[in-house]
């Protein structure tokens, strides 16, 4: 046999001739696809992995060598039966990708518990008729909350992002709406104070949806500087601008990172939060401010089930930072809901999240997401074990020390009621001006160690104090 010998690693494969007939009337492909670098030349060629007889019986898969250049068959067991399944179900194909569709995945699977519908028609009295800003628009959320707005028949949607590919994507995939004369894709950015003063005058927005932020732990790790210009800085100009420009509702979409939080990204959203809450306490101006807290989104851009998703089409194998790590998991749908919801009808501070059920352990959705592609784990794809990147933990929590969950009126939407004093709104600016100056002249552990000292200032409440109640 010469060189150009090469092993095709088997996947898609199950050893029960039921389902392997199931497979082929449903057209799931037994293949993976790999790109080779044969005499200089990158070629792509497609295996259809067939079986031997003792396969049939129940036996383990084969791991096929071929001759790719002579398209001749190393010899392997299985005689005469094998000779035919190779006839019938290999083919290679150079330059060609044959594939078929994998089989969807049912989110309510993955998540363990039922999608919860949040629709409502107080919020479609709330929002008829009104100019709503979305900042972080062509975002994964960003996007979808302006596909479900546009559904209550608002007066316009300003769609406001950096990303202009993303806006105008944005915009292809609404064409088809019924209400996409509505959307007004606006390229610009929240950290621009003078842009954003200009737009609030222009549009005079009645709601606010504060979207936009930098959300990836491991790389704002390493750059606090930019957490603390864009979803700090940035979330606090926004409210400012809110209060003078009479926007009735603002809401600020935060994390569950934010609960307890050890990442610059948990405090930076955190320190939103308490922007948020302060200003509301003040009671200055007529602006609603409230808050949602997301768990992590299933499906959003940078989220695990696209990265695994990904792996597994490609034969894996499939990441995972540690075998106990757990979150709280939602769909798109569920937190953009979530976010409408609370605009509705949150009052005045009140921070909100969703009754998401219980943590989900990532291995346990890695393995799902195989089993749910007709595929096994460790025999087809194998899961690898990272550990876990800076500024993540094992577990999240939903509320911090101080924090209680209470039901609402909606019993999906759970309201936060806390124990703790809040700064002032003047110690809220002293702060901004603070993180403006040392932005200007401090390092980045600095910055980072600026940020979480920040959040832990003020003091909990004593004890025997009433909580404070936001419940819808």
């Amino acid at each position: 046999m010469s060189k150009w010998v090469i092993e095709l690693k088997v996947v898609g494969v199950d050893v029960l001739y039921r389902r392997i007939v199931q497979r082929m009337i449903a057209k799931i492909p037994f293949v993976e696809a790999r790109n080779y670098r044969l005499k200089g030349r990158r070629r792509q060629y497609i295996a259809i992995v067939a079986l031997n007889l003792f396969a049939l019986m129940g036996g383990c898969e084969i791991a096929l060598l071929a001759h790719v250049i002579g398209m001749v068959w190393s010899v392997l067991p299985g005689g005469v039966l094998f000779f035919v399944l190779c006839m019938a179900y290999v083919k290679l194909l150079p330059r060609v990708v044959y594939a078929a569709r994998l089989p969807e995945i049912d989110v309510a699977k993955l998540l363990g518990r039922q999608v919860v519908p949040l629709k409502s028609s107080k919020a479609e009295k709330a929002l008829r008729g009104k100019c709503i800003l979305v900042t972080g628009a062509a975002g994964s959320i960003g996007s979808e909350l302006c596909w479900q707005l546009l559904n209550y028949l608002p007066g316009s949607v300003i769609a406001l992002d950096t990303n202009e590919t993303g806006l105008f994507d944005l915009l292809e995939s609404l064409r088809a709406h019924p209400a996409s004369s509505r959307l007004r894709a606006t390229i610009g950015d929240i950290t621009d104070a003078e842009y954003m003063e200009q737009l609030f005058a222009l549009h005079k927005p009645d709601i606010v949806f504060h979207a936009a932020a930098y959300k990836h732990v491991p790389l704002l790790e390493d750059h606090p500087d930019q957490a603390i210009r864009t979803n700090v800085l940035a979330t606090y100009r926004l409210c400012v601008l809110a209060q003078e420009h009479g926007v009735s509702r603002f809401v600020f979409v935060s994390t569950d990172k934010a609960a307890e939080p050890t990442s610059v990204l948990g405090a930076s959203k955190r320190l939103g939060e308490m922007i948020i809450q302060s200003l509301a306490q003040a009671g200055l101006g007529d602006t609603c401010f409230c808050a949602v807290r997301f768990g992590n989104v299933i499906g959003s851009r940078g989220s695990v089930v696209p990265l695994f998703t990904k792996q597994i089409e490609q034969g894996g194998p499939v990441t995972v930072t540690d075998p106990e790590a757990t979150r709280y998991f939602m769909t798109i749908p569920e937190a953009c809901g979530l976010v409408i919801y609370t605009a509705a009808l949150a009052a005045q501070g009140g921070l909100y999240v969703l009754d998401m059920g219980e943590p989900v352990r990532i291995v346990d959705l890695a393995e799902k997401m195989i089993r749910l592609r007709g595929l096994r784990e460790e025999q087809d794809i194998s899961i690898v074990y990272t550990g876990l990147r800076p500024g993540e933990r094992l577990h999240e929590a939903l509320v911090a020390e101080g924090e209680t969950l209470v039901q609402t009126t909606y019993s999906k939407i759970l309201s936060v009621t806390y124990r703790y004093s809040l700064p002032t709104v003047k110690d809220i600016a002293c702060w901004m001006q603070r993180l403006e100056q040392e932005l200007r002249h401090g390092e980045r552990e600095q910055l980072r160690r600026r940020l979480l000292s920040m959040i832990h200032e003020y003091e909990l409440a004593p004890v025997g104090s009433p909580a404070r109640d936001t419940a819808l």
